[in-house]
């Protein structure tokens, strides 16, 4: 009675966020139904079969490729979160919107992840990467593979971890069940040393190796060492939903490591249609600009609540791909992002307050973006004739 009580008025207050214009209710529903009901997520877990995927880069497509798989496989709808609502309130949400079916796809802040293991008990997790993000909020990287390990400690749960991440390895030394999913190895930017022991890891061959033993477990899976971030993380859901019982058509297997998409949209801006990637941290930074082929480039970053308000590891990003180009700077530390690409040898950079001013900066020919979220978000909105809050999401 009190959960049905408290799915009851979440609705209701989700339905006046919405009319009301303030967002879309997501997370003051779930909040008001955790409210009413503290053992929610407890109770509407109860008897479903889960999955949880976590990490710092690719949870929201990552659970939309199992969620995919998943109702390929066994003719099932599976519930998720579609708008990647990751905390505890999203996470209620998703759980008690109807029909509440058997097999549950979510995405998880990766501070949540150990309380959300303990309430919701996961068949599978699957752990994508660890590297800085939010340092306002989260700190080292470090703090996160403690966390992870203190609490993978049983053998209720099956891992499925890129292991060529040692911070990961390290989260799940603890863990009972492990599905170790390798790519040949690649040097992790923020893992000089050893999460386990401190020294300094050997990474002479190109793979990570300790005297403490980190990084001699092999794994059981080989991935093309080709792939990148977002293919990579389509191996671990193609893994992942292997052991929920689904048997992935090689047809889909490929699909979905050929054609992994990026965050990127095309946002029709002042006359011009603007390839726009969403980069939220270093690893997504090296990925857009990897990939980065216009003569022009608008990179706009906030500094906001979701986007996190250090940014010194704008400095810790190789922006060499840049040089050549003409760089266009725009957003909350536009300054900072100017100053750092004129530092790389950038030599044609510019700032402009906003977006549609770059644009109109920008010149008649090709022009890509590069997003920090929130600025991504204000472009989404902007395509939708809305405007979108300052920090945090809608």
């Amino acid at each position: 009675m009190r959960l049905s009580f408290a799915c009851l008025v979440g609705n209701f207050a989700g339905w006046v966020s919405r009319i009301s214009g303030r967002g879309r209710g997501e997370t003051l529903r779930g909040r008001t139904i955790l409210a009413i009901d503290p053992r929610a997520l407890i109770k509407l877990s109860k008897g479903r079969e889960l999955v949880l995927v976590s990490g710092t880069n690719g949870k929201t497509t990552t659970t939309a490729y199992l969620v995919r798989m998943l109702e390929a496989a066994t003719g099932e709808l599976v519930s998720t979160s579609k708008y990647g609502a990751n905390m505890s309130a999203g996470i209620a949400t998703a759980l008690a919107q109807g029909p509440r079916n058997r097999l549950v796809v979510l995405e998880c802040d990766e501070l949540y992840l150990p309380s959300m293991a303990q309430d919701l008990q996961p068949k599978v997790i699957v752990l994508l990467n660890l590297s800085r993000d939010q340092l306002h909020r989260t700190g080292e990287v470090r703090k996160v593979a403690n966390l992870w390990r203190d609490t993978f400690v049983t053998d209720d749960v099956t891992l499925v971890i890129d292991r060529d991440d040692p911070f990961l390895e390290f989260a799940a030394g603890s863990a009972g069940h492990v599905l170790r999913v390798s790519f040949g190895g690649r040097r992790h930017p923020d893992a000089a040393t050893c999460p386990n022991c401190l020294k300094l890891l050997d990474w002479g061959s190109g793979d990570y190796l300790c005297s403490c033993g980190l990084g001699s477990q092999l794994a059981q899976v080989r991935g093309d060492q080709r792939l990148r971030g977002p293919a990579r993380n389509a191996v671990l859901a193609i893994e992942a939903a292997r052991l929920m019982g689904a048997i992935v058509p090689i047809e889909l297997a490929t699909e979905l490591t050929e054609n992994a998409p990026d965050r990127i949209s095309n946002f029709e801006i002042g006359g011009h249609s603007i390839a726009t990637r969403l980069a939220k941290n270093p690893e997504s930074w090296r990925e857009a600009l990897a990939q980065v082929e216009a003569k022009c480039v608008i990179l706009s970053v906030n500094a906001r609540g979701i986007d996190g308000r250090d940014t010194s590891w704008l400095w810790d990003i190789d922006y060499s791909a840049l040089i050549g180009k003409k760089v266009i700077c725009t957003g909350d530390r536009r300054l900072d992002v100017a100053y750092r690409v004129k530092v790389q040898g950038v030599v044609e950079v510019a700032t402009t307050e906003t977006f549609e001013a770059a644009i109109a900066q920008a010149g008649s020919g090709p022009v890509e973006g590069i997003a920090s979220y929130t600025a991504f978000q204000e472009l989404a909105a902007a395509q939708l004739g809305i405007h979108a809050r300052q920090g945090g999401r809608p």
